[in-house]
């Protein structure tokens, strides 16, 4: 199940995913929000950003895998 704050890797399901994956090298993105956006006709979605540039986008459960699980993503003082 993927979670908010969950790395995961954007799979080439799409023309789209191919070009950010081959032409921009953006494989590694982290999940920001989960929800049931407009642009996705009311289906689950996950906002996604990439790491190491301000790039977000929406996109569903096909189109990632997780990477890495992110347990706590609160900072304990």
């Amino acid at each position: 199940m993927i979670k908010e704050g969950d790395i995961v890797e954007l799979l080439p399901t799409d023309n789209r995913n191919r070009q950010l994956r081959s032409q921009e090298k953006k494989y590694d993105w982290k999940v920001l929000k989960i929800d049931t956006p407009q642009c996705l006709a009311g289906r689950l979605g996950y906002f996604i950003k990439h790491i190491g540039s301000p790039h977000t986008r929406w996109v569903t459960a096909d189109d990632i895998k997780i990477n890495e699980f992110r347990e706590n993503t609160y900072d304990v003082c």
